[in-house]
């Protein structure tokens, strides 16, 4: 009888279909390690633990986490090889985003000048002046939101005069700065 898992008894066909990538799959491959890091970026914050893709061959969404998944891209990129991966266990479907909308939504904010990478450096509370690491949203002393700051942060770089902006942000609803 034939052991399935030794190598002499692979399906010829199988081997034959894997091999180098040509550089044009090496690059779509590239493309999607590139779209994935910027999902990551903007949707791991919110509590998304990675992307659904819909299987073509069985019509099912196969979930993968982020660094699975690009694990998987990479090892094609080295081989040529796609890697199996068995499902996820009791899968929370709402923890992730189906690859086409991330990459939709992805795409909408790149083609509007928006970066989902870059954020605005946060040093202190612009009310209290407590000092604040760049990945909170609210001051830690006095509870204030700190995306008016950010908000006001990006306004001035991009040209805008410093008192309109604030100006701007407390017709918004924003409490002025101290």
């Amino acid at each position: 009888m034939n052991d399935p898992l030794e190598p002499e008894d692979r399906d010829e066909e199988e081997e034959e279909r894997f091999g180098p990538l040509d550089p044009d799959e090496a690059e779509d491959v590239r493309a999607d390690l590139e779209d994935l890091r910027g999902m990551r970026a903007l949707f791991q914050p919110q509590g998304v633990k990675g992307v659904a893709i819909a299987c073509p061959d069985c019509g099912e969404n196969h979930f993968y986490e982020w660094d699975l998944l690009r694990e998987n891209l990479e090892h094609m990129l080295e081989t040529g090889e796609p890697r199996m991966h068995e499902p996820a266990y009791e899968v929370r479907e709402e923890e992730y985003i189906q690859w086409d909308y991330g990459k939709g939504y992805l795409d909408a904010l790149l083609d509007h000048g928006l970066d989902p990478e870059r954020r605005i450096e946060v040093t202190r509370c612009p009310w209290c002046e407590t000092p604040c690491e760049d990945h909170f949203r609210f001051c830690p002393a006095c509870g204030r939101s700190l995306a008016a700051l950010r908000l006001y942060r990006e306004l001035t770089e991009r040209g805008m005069d410093d008192r309109e902006v604030r100006a701007l942000l407390v017709r918004a609803g924003f409490e002025p700065f101290a």
